[in-house]
């Protein structure tokens, strides 16, 4: 009997520490998913008892390689680091986009990291809404934002397709893809893909306006940690800096030297990688347009110029010169206004509905009937007044007053009177407007007369609203409607370099004029080639963007700084400047998982610094 109570005691205290085991296990899973996932959980959570099962048997490794193929990686974690590159206040509040979604795509794909800087193809989303209308990718990016908005799983929904592309031109139409049977966007492969710079969510955040230096610096902060304070050697050559620079900043050559000279002699040696880069405003030529990136040899290859000046002179033209004036004089019997009329009919407006978006139109657009009409009433009712303007048309005050220009008209030559004071009272109108002597008589007439402030507001607009909207504005819904609306990149690139005229702003003389896409790396001396670690055929430089990522890529400094950021998100702890060893040893592990990001927060996790579990 004895021997039997011993037996349940020790059964129970076995029983004790396994259960003690397992909830230990359990808490260990539990840290380790939440530190790598970026999420945290219930105990509950089915995962987590295959992380703890790996854990028990003594396979930590096991358990961080099992993490990182989770969903919640992928989704949280890597989503979030590829927010954060993706900007340079490095936020995760910043809508999902195609820079982010190359970064997604290479780390679930197992793909060498090295290549979001240098890979010709890109992620696109699938299950969105018009996925199939190529102006949701390259103009607006609607086909990313649902990652967001619907808390899409980057797992199944990413999908990856060859060839970077870039728009040579498209139809602006409010029609869907799937309502027409030509293509709406017209595409053709990137002469230089590059991974992230060439997609549309870099050019808009680095390449809009200025000379393409944001781009080299946001590249050396995002992808190397550094900062262009430490890029910065006063000790370089400040041959390839830009005409914009200033030499004699407040007349002090020194300060130049000194200070200017040792940002922007890394800096603009760096930049010619993108002198054939900018970010385009796709349009008729005067509208609003939507925005993507363009480059000059791409621009210049496709006969884009050539392409847009015929179809401004088909199009355009005609419509300016033709249908514009028949709008004016004829309103609501004019082709422009039966034309938008029955396109907006047909786009599910009642004709009532229809015109009143149209009228107000027309009321601004001044009517050369009632303008020429108003102008012979007070011609005939002004007869003697008008004499005067005539007899004193030299008068200083009355040139001023009245505008020389139009003065001139009461004695112009071959034209009888009445045509004369016509003319006089038109032009005045044109340049004084609402100070002009015509329409200074009908205010007071029509408020004499009581009428109606819509119809004075009306009458009146009818006088000096000429060209109003602006003709552009005009023929942009009229091509709208006609299906006939084109838009084209119409950004400045010198037509025998491919080189964005943006690039040789500036009026120095002396200062380094950009004629190709080919950069000089001056961070290379001194002290600066160890910090950086520059290896490679590319560590001095070299021609265009492609290049420009393989030498960021290649350096030490690029498998440090993603080891630094993949240690400060699951560490939860700041990777000190006083830990360089930690960083050069966890970069050199990076390095030997052959770039395999997923391997890298597998590594960081298990690493005795970073203190999250021990690697059994």
């Amino acid at each position: 009997m004895r021997g039997y109570k011993y037996l349940v005691v020790v059964a129970s205290a076995f029983s004790i520490i396994n259960a003690h085991a397992a909830e230990s296990d359990m808490l260990k899973a539990k840290k380790l998913y939440e530190r790598m996932t970026g999420v945290k959980v219930s105990s509950t959570k089915p995962e987590l008892k295959k992380v703890a099962e790996f854990i028990a048997n003594g396979d930590t490794r096991g358990a961080a390689n099992y993490i990182t193929g989770t969903s919640d990686f992928l989704n949280v974690q890597i989503k979030n680091l590829s927010l954060k590159l993706s900007n340079k206040d490095e936020s995760v509040k910043v809508p999902f986009n195609d820079f982010s979604a190359l970064i997604v795509g290479v780390v679930r794909d197992g793909k060498d990291f090295r290549e979001i800087l240098t890979a010709d193809y890109y992620y696109d989303v699938k299950g969105v809404a018009n996925e199939t209308d190529q102006r949701t990718r390259m103009f607006n990016q609607a086909n990313y934002t649902p990652v967001e908005t619907s808390y899409m799983n980057l797992q199944t929904s990413l999908v990856q397709q060859p060839r970077q592309k870039m728009v040579k031109s498209a139809w602006s139409t409010p029609y869907l893809q799937s309502e027409k049977n030509y293509e709406m966007v017209s595409l053709d492969n990137n002469p230089e893909p590059a991974g992230v710079f060439t997609t549309r969510t870099f050019a808009e955040r680095n390449l809009s306006g200025g000379t393409n230096r944001r781009a080299v610096e946001f590249s050396l902060k995002q992808f190397l940690c550094v900062s262009m304070a430490e890029a910065a050697d006063s000790s370089a050559s400040d041959q390839y800096v830009g005409r914009d620079v200033e030499r004699f900043p407040a007349g002090d050559h020194n300060k130049y030297l000194t200070s200017c000279k040792s940002c922007h002699s890394v800096m603009d040696g760096m930049r010619g990688a993108f002198a054939k880069l900018d970010y385009t405003n796709f349009t008729t030529g005067g509208a609003t347009g939507t925005y993507s990136q363009m480059n000059g040899d791409f621009f210049n290859q496709h006969g884009i110029q050539q392409e847009y000046n015929t179809y401004s002179t088909n199009f355009i033209t005609p419509v300016t010169k033709d249908i514009l004036p028949d709008l004016e004089i004829r309103q609501e019997n004019s082709t422009w206004y039966k034309t938008r009329l029955a396109y907006l009919m047909k786009r599910g407006d009642t004709e009532a509905v229809a015109r009143g978006k149209l009228d107000p139109t027309l009321s601004t657009i001044r009517d050369p009937a009632i303008a020429n009409a108003m102008a012979a009433d007070f011609s005939a009712k002004k007869a003697a007044f008008l004499e005067d303007l005539k007899a004193n048309r030299a008068v200083d005050a009355y040139k001023t007053q009245y505008v020389a220009g139009c003065l001139n008209n009461l004695v112009k030559a071959n034209t009888d009177v009445a045509e004369q004071r016509r003319l006089f009272l038109i032009c005045n109108l044109d340049n004084k407007k609402e100070m002009s002597v015509l329409y200074e008589h009908y205010d007071a007439y029509l408020t004499a007369a009581k009428t109606a402030d819509t119809e004075k507001t009306r009458l009146l607009g009818k006088l000096v609203n000429r060209g109003k909207p602006a003709p552009i504005n005009l023929v942009t819904p009229y091509l709208e409607a006609r299906e006939e609306l084109r838009l084209f990149p119409r950004n400045a690139f010198d037509s025998s370099t491919g080189v964005a005229a943006k690039m040789n702003k500036g009026s120095y003389p002396y200062g380094f004029v950009v004629s190709s896409d080919n950069f000089v790396n001056n961070a290379v001396l001194g002290s600066k080639s160890t910090f950086f670690g520059w290896r490679g055929s590319n560590a001095g430089g070299g021609q265009g963007v492609k290049d420009f990522g393989k030498m960021l890529s290649q350096s030490r400094r690029f498998s440090q700084c993603m080891a630094k950021r993949v240690y400060e998100s699951v560490c939860l702890k700041k990777l000190e400047s006083t830990q360089y060893t930690t960083l050069v040893r966890l970069g050199d592990r990076f390095e030997a998982v052959n770039y395999n990001l997923k391997s890298l927060y597998t590594e960081v996790a298990l690493d005795p610094v970073c203190g999250v579990v021990k690697e059994e």
